[in-house]
């Protein structure tokens, strides 16, 4: 039987939650705040995130926020990484007018090597 690949996380996003539509409440956009948040491959656990307040939510983390959020969940951008953003369109499911939106990425190391990476 072949091992079960270990979770890997070399990837984080920043994006702007359009609103509230996680919690299953009414689709309010005076609850859109920015998230950070770390790819997880090989895992269907939730993804690590970070939220800024709703009464940021229309300032986009500056990038020395982002590496304080990335640092608070154990990981910094790559050496020689930089933010790449692209627009994407809010899903007509969201209940309110459909917007455009934006969407970061950067790599991402741990800043602690594991145990057993040292040995």
């Amino acid at each position: 039987m072949p091992a079960t690949p270990k979770p890997t996380i070399t990837q984080a996003g920043l994006h702007r939650v359009c609103c509230n539509s996680k919690d299953g409440a009414a689709h309010s956009t005076s609850k859109a705040r920015w998230e950070l948040y770390l790819v997880v491959y090989n895992s269907t656990d939730p993804w690590p995130e970070y939220a800024w307040p709703v009464s940021r939510r229309h300032q986009v983390p500056a990038i020395s926020e982002r590496t304080e959020a990335l640092a608070s969940l154990g990981y910094a951008p790559a050496p020689g990484s930089e933010w790449e953003w692209q627009e994407d369109i809010t899903p007509n499911y969201h209940g309110h007018p459909t917007a455009v939106s934006l969407i970061a990425g950067i790599s991402i190391v741990p800043l602690e090597q594991p145990a057993e990476a040292t040995r």
